[in-house]
C-alpha cells in the first residue's frame, strides 16, 4: 500500500504537525444541528476528531447527511489540508450525542 503524503497547491509536502501553535480550537459536545467554524486566515491544516459518533464535514456552511465532503468515523482523528478559498467548514453529527474537536494549524 503506497504512503500518501499531503501536498499543497505547489506540490510541496505539508507537515501533519506544523511547527507552530494551534491557531484556534473548537470543542462542541452537543452537535444537534450543523455547526459552522469560520477558519483563521492563516489556517493551512484542519485536524478533526470525532468522539462517540461519526461526523459529516463540508467545506462550506450547511453540512447534511446528504451533502458533505468528508466523513470522520467515531473515535478517530483526521487531518485535512484546507482547500484554497475555503473560509468556513461545517459539521453535522451522524447520530445523537456526537462530540467534535477541531484544531486549526
Amino acid at each position: 500500500m503506497p504512503l500518501l503524503i499531503p501536498r499543497d497547491d505547489n506540490d510541496a509536502i505539508i507537515q501533519l504537525v506544523p511547527p507552530v501553535a494551534a491557531l484556534a480550537r473548537t470543542l462542541d459536545t452537543t452537535i444537534s444541528s450543523a455547526t459552522s467554524v469560520t477558519l483563521n486566515a492563516a489556517t493551512t491544516l484542519i485536524e478533526v476528531t470525532a468522539l462517540t459518533q461519526g461526523i459529516y464535514m463540508r467545506y462550506s456552511a450547511g453540512a447534511s447527511n446528504s451533502n458533505f465532503d468528508e466523513y470522520i468515523p467515531a473515535n478517530s482523528t483526521r487531518h485535512y489540508v484546507k482547500p484554497s478559498g475555503v473560509t468556513v467548514v461545517s459539521f453535522l453529527e451522524a447520530a445523537a450525542s456526537a462530540t467534535l474537536i477541531v484544531i486549526e494549524k
